[in-house]
């Protein structure tokens, strides 16, 4: 078997067999122009396209986290308009950051360079170190099935973010069990930390393990910075890494609407937030975890197509809240006025809420 249809087969592998990993809303499998023209500058190869494995590995199977980022930004055309990543209206940094969440970069160890099929001069990312990208999730979702709590708080990003205890990047519980308010804590501390990146609080220089927001030291304690997290081996990023992490941070408000992520129930007409000036945004009764979800269901409901009715059910949407935050950004808003907003409208839990499980039309 040759080097491509060996890659192809694992990752097809990996698509029929994932157990345990957090998902989203989808992505491109080809990123952004801009981000291969940037890249080649520091002689980075990022492949135009990836077949095959564009559909194997559900998180990139097509563009409907672009799409409603695009829409945040003022795309005001059709769904298959806005779905293309390379428009300008919101950019090839913050759509770099949409990406991060699914696709977080790190450099790969000396073993995995040894054993992974991975290059140790770049960092690790879907579309420029595919094979690696593969081998490593397929040696995570190993692991995580054997031992569900491999990754909680050990392990490189792609097993912490798909299979670990950074699974609220994706709006998700780390651990079946956990209760919506755990959730919601480890959600709003990724928020205060990204619009902390975006509005300049922590600057690129800024080590993680200096950050002093409530439960951060149980994720990040190591000795990375800010552009070590966001942008390492990619330096065509560092300049704009505040746009990157509030990519990021949309991200996991877009994929909160996802119904594989999170059971929201229906809006209350009146039921309105921050001292009666905004409407609450669909209160959230449970977190799901991925960990005895059915893979199919989850994918068949991270699809474009469920991400345009996702628009049509929700009355404000999404795209309403994505649209709100880049506001605050454009004002220059600190994170004493944006944590109301995402506390009490984007996140309201409901009254009452369920302990994490696969939800029931995921099992």
């Amino acid at each position: 078997m040759n080097k491509y249809k060996k890659v192809a087969a694992i990752a097809w592998g990996v698509w029929l067999g994932c157990v345990g990993q957090a998902g989203a809303f989808q992505l491109s499998p080809s990123g952004t122009e801009a981000e291969r023209e940037m890249a080649k500058k520091y002689g980075v190869s990022y492949k135009a396209s990836v077949p095959l494995m564009s559909f194997a590995l559900h998180s990139f199977g097509d563009s409907a986290h672009e799409a409603l980022t695009q829409k945040i930004y003022g795309c005001d055309g059709d769904w298959q308009y806005c779905n293309n990543p390379n428009l300008e209206d919101a950019g090839a940094y913050v759509i770099a950051g949409v990406r991060w969440n699914d696709d977080p970069v790190f450099m790969p160890s000396a073993e995995d360079a040894k054993t992974k099929g991975c290059d140790g001069r770049y960092s690790v990312g879907f579309i420029s170190q595919t094979r690696c990208w593969v081998n490593l999730f397929e040696e995570a979702e190993d692991k995580s099935a054997v031992d569900p709590m491999a990754f909680m708080g050990t392990g490189n990003y792609i097993a912490r973010s798909h299979f670990g205890d950074l699974q609220f990047l994706h709006a998700m519980a780390s651990q079946e069990g956990d209760p919506a308010e755990k959730t919601k804590r480890e959600i709003m501390m990724w928020a205060e930390f990204a619009w902390g990146v975006a509005d300049g609080t922590y600057p690129i220089n800024t080590y993680l393990k200096d950050i002093r927001i409530d439960g951060w030291d149980q994720h990040f304690n190591n000795g990375q910075t800010v552009q070590d997290l966001f942008a390492v081996g990619r330096p065509w990023l560092r300049t704009n890494v505040d746009k990157v992490a509030l990519g990021s941070l949309l991200h996991l408000v877009e994929d909160s609407f996802a119904g594989g992520h999170v059971q929201r129930r229906e809006e209350i007409l009146g039921d309105k937030c921050m001292d009666g000036t905004q409407a609450v945004l669909a209160r959230i009764e449970e977190f799901h975890s991925y960990a005895r979800q059915n893979h199919t269901k989850h994918k068949d409901a991270d699809a474009s197509a469920v991400a345009r009715l996702m628009l049509m059910k929700h009355e404000p949407d999404v795209v309403d809240a994505g649209k709100k935050l880049r506001g605050f950004a454009v004002d220059g808003k600190k994170w004493a006025d944006v944590r109301p907003y995402l506390d009490e409208c984007v996140f309201a839990l409901a009254k009452q809420t369920s302990p994490a499980s696969a939800g029931d039309q995921y099992k």
